[in-house]
């Protein structure tokens, strides 16, 4: 191709898109990601009210990706040591889990 995207690059990548695409990539390497948000956090491995006993700093990855030929965005955010356990949401999905932990935290108590 003239625009300098491997042949079997047919669409556009979407503005999120910082993978480099080449035109030896595997097929299940084919696909568009999003530069990696490293984000540090205190959470806890415990399922009580005093989770305070297993708390620990840790660093969380947030990414998107779409396979090609795909319409969906997964939104995926992993515990960067270990990158599980992993939860991925679609992008409206996760816009949704952004609202409620807005009006989660807002709450006054």
């Amino acid at each position: 191709m003239d625009d300098g995207r491997p042949a079997w690059l047919q669409e556009p990548c979407p503005p999120w898109c910082a993978r480099e695409h080449e035109e030896d990539d595997h097929p299940k390497d084919r696909y568009h990601a999003s530069e990696a948000t490293y984000l540090p956090v205190i959470g806890a491995t415990a399922d009580t009210v005093l989770a305070a006993a297993s708390a620990d700093a840790f660093e969380l990855i947030i990414h998107i990706r779409r396979r090609l030929d795909d319409p969906t965005d997964w939104v995926t955010v992993e515990p960067a040591q270990t990158r599980l356990p992993r939860l991925t949401l679609t992008r409206e999905s996760a816009a949704r889990l952004v609202r409620a932990l807005a009006e989660q935290l807002d709450r006054e108590g």
